[in-house]
């Protein structure tokens, strides 16, 4: 058994201009230092961009760095050791020379003439972008009694496993077998993209994924370091071993939810809802993350806002860019709680400044049972609901008036007590056709 431990960049963004190895090298307990370049011979890169995201763009991303480090955390060498210690010393005697480069931290900027380009040859910051519109969002604005918008940002978390992100893999250089130990939610992905990438049979690699402890979405991506793990194996026909700590977790780990999104509402007096605009900006790191890409999240968010109110003239942007920092993905729930979040505040709005109960404001603009089966003005499909029945039901186990009641009393003493609604509705099993779309692998 052989541990590794990496080396990751101090800089957000920096060009590698020279590493020197032999103290790591020379250490008693030392397998092997690897960088990059000599990774890059075993294990090819990946694009993590899918077909159904037309015109998105992403630069091809390696185990370890290759000649810059693009965030904070960014694993750049290896050091394989007979034990994490000795691993993590070598890492410390390694003399690697930086040339530290301009980073690309605000989203706002990021496409401005002005603000460097992470990837060159992708020509700007812009990795993917699309624009929704349905019914007649200029004349429902004209319509409306009052206009109101807000803007939102909602900043960046991961999900903080009890069990950090763990792997094992073991390569028998004999019959070309690979096995590996996972601390994952999709064993049969990581086959297929571990067998393609490292160039083996698909049947030659075993995915074995046991009781995993946590992963809230955050285990089901490709992480360049375990990666690096499975290379390493292949490399040196010995069992190798990743345990990510917290403070790695925190670098390394997928981040979520890093968006600024502008809202529009055009209403009448009554509370109606006549129709919304929704522009949504979303910083997603680097790089596009493999293999199911930083777009997913700003996609649903932009398509679940109307959420389960009835409105047909909605105009959505969307514009997801790189930056120097954590690469951004899927998470828990991915984009539900942004477009929630983003809706219910304005109905909350409306409300407030229309003078009109929350709850009827909802109760005037959600889908009734009567309209379903029921498309929803940004394509998704809905079988039978019961928003109202779901509202009626919450009144009554809340007792709702009796808790505006005691609200409003303590108010008048001085004590200020919330008390929110809130209608979420999430997407259930996609099925094939979700990511066959994509290009995934599905058999039977």
């Amino acid at each position: 058994m052989t541990h590794v431990a990496f080396l990751r960049s101090p800089h957000a963004h920096a060009r590698i201009v020279s590493i020197d190895t032999g103290a790591a090298k020379a250490l008693p307990g030392v397998v092997a230092v690897v960088t990059g370049e000599e990774m890059a011979r075993v294990c090819e890169g990946w694009v993590g961009t899918l077909a159904h995201f037309a015109g998105m763009k992403s630069a091809k991303q390696y185990p370890l760095a290759m000649d810059r480090v693009t965030w904070q955390g960014e694993a750049a060498v290896a050091v394989v050791a007979e034990s994490r210690a000795i691993a993590e010393d070598g890492v410390a005697r390694l003399g690697v020379e930086w040339q530290a480069l301009p980073p690309v931290t605000d989203p706002e900027i990021a496409l401005d003439a002005s603000t460097p380009v992470i990837h060159p040859e992708l020509g700007d910051n812009l990795a993917f972008k699309l624009e929704l519109n349905s019914g007649d969002p200029a004349q429902a604005f004209k319509e409306a009694d009052a206009v109101y918008s807000e803007t939102f940002w909602m900043g960046r978390h991961t999900g903080v496993t009890l069990e950090t992100r763990a792997i094992l893999a073991d390569f028998d250089p004999s019959e070309q077998r690979l096995t590996v130990y996972h601390s994952f939610q999709a064993p049969n992905m990581m086959q297929d993209i571990l067998a393609r990438h490292l160039r083996l049979p698909e049947h030659n690699v075993r995915v074995i994924c046991k009781d995993v402890g946590g992963s809230f979405g955050i285990k089901v991506h490709i992480y360049p370091d375990e990666m690096a793990t499975c290379a390493l194996s292949v490399m040196l026909g010995r069992p190798v071993k990743f345990v990510a700590d917290r403070l790695e977790s925190f670098l390394s780990d997928i981040h979520a939810r890093d968006h600024r999104v502008r809202a529009e509402v055009a209403v009448k007096r009554d509370g109606t809802i006549l129709g919304m605009k929704v522009d949504d900006l979303t910083g997603i790191g680097p790089y596009s993350v493999y293999p199911r890409t930083s777009a997913v999240e700003g996609n649903q968010t932009i398509r679940l806002t109307p959420g389960v109110y009835k409105f047909r003239n909605y105009a959505a942007s969307l514009k997801v860019v790189f930056q120097n920092k954590t690469p951004m993905c899927q998470y828990r729930a991915v984009g539900h709680p942004i477009a929630f979040a983003v809706m219910e505040a304005m109905v909350d709005r409306v409300a407030r400044e229309l003078q009109l109960d929350p709850v009827e404001v909802r109760r005037k603009n959600v889908v009734t049972s009567d309209m379903y089966p029921y498309t929803a003005p940004t394509g998704y499909f809905f079988e039978r609901l019961s928003h109202e029945e779901a509202l009626d039901k919450l009144l009554e186990m809340s007792n709702y008036r009796a808790l505006c009641a005691e609200r409003d009393a303590l108010r008048a003493r001085g004590t200020y007590r919330g008390l929110g609604l809130c209608a979420f509705i999430e997407l259930t099993t996609p099925g094939p056709a979700f990511y066959g779309v994509g290009g995934a692998r599905i058999s039977s």
